[in-house]
């Protein structure tokens, strides 16, 4: 265990270094405190940090900590942050465990074929997946290229929720000769599927709000605390 936490931890250590020069640089440079700062990266190997002011009023350093001053970048490192925020906000770790452990207490209260308990079996770990992936240290950086692994694991997870459906079918039309719990276990298992956001694509949903992210983004853009000039070919 500890040597897979250590790189982990070296992770996190170095980018709080990052973070805390970049918040140094932003003060210097816009002379207050920002309200907060994200490192974000727009694709691997890229990263800027975005820092919000009260206003409200952002500013986007680029790597060596400096103004960024193209535009178009600016653009791509705020939409890719607000797209994050709404991925993220999409995906709640504490319903997903929920999930899952309700899916452990119906398969305690069930003696149904092996084809309907595996089922929930691989519900509950598509679950725990994907709350893992919410709570990876690794979503302190706004990531945009880890949000391919989130829309892979949630289709996984949609598909295992759509197979126990199917399997469960036979349940559902005989629920009035089944046990009381097993019935109780049922219901509250498919509730918190709802709550967890299972019956969606999360595909489709972030494909929904890119627009509303690259409205946001040019918000981001007309409220720089620094107006950056942009350099030709940028804006």
């Amino acid at each position: 265990m500890k040597v897979d936490a250590e790189p982990d931890l070296q992770w996190q250590e170095a980018l709080v270094v990052e973070l805390t020069e970049a918040r140094e640089a932003a003060v210097r440079i816009v002379g207050r405190e920002p309200l907060g700062l994200r490192a974000v990266e727009p694709a691997p190997g890229q990263r800027w940090y975005l820092c919000a002011f009260d206003g409200p009023s952002f500013l986007c350093l680029d790597v060596r900590l400096r103004p960024e001053a193209e535009h178009g970048r600016i653009r791509e490192v705020a939409s890719g942050n607000l797209l994050i925020e709404r991925a993220e906000g999409l995906i709640d770790s504490a319903e997903l465990s929920y999930l899952a452990g309700a899916a452990g207490r119906l398969l305690a209260a069930t003696a149904e074929p092996a084809e309907v308990t595996a089922s929930l079996e691989a519900v509950a770990q598509r679950a725990l997946e994907m709350a893992a992936w919410r709570e990876s240290p690794q979503r302190e950086v706004a990531s945009v290229a880890a949000l391919d692994t989130a829309i892979a694991l949630h289709e996984r997870f949609h598909r295992a929720y759509g197979h126990f459906v199917s399997v469960s079918q036979p349940l559902v039309e005989k629920q009035d000769e089944l046990d009381p719990e097993l019935v109780s276990g049922l219901r509250v298992f498919e509730e918190a599927a709802g709550r967890a956001g299972v019956g969606d694509s999360l595909a489709r949903i972030l494909g929904q709000i890119v627009e509303d992210c690259a409205e946001g983004a040019e918000q981001v853009l007309s409220s720089l605390v620094v107006q950056q000039r942009s350099r030709a070919g940028g804006s």
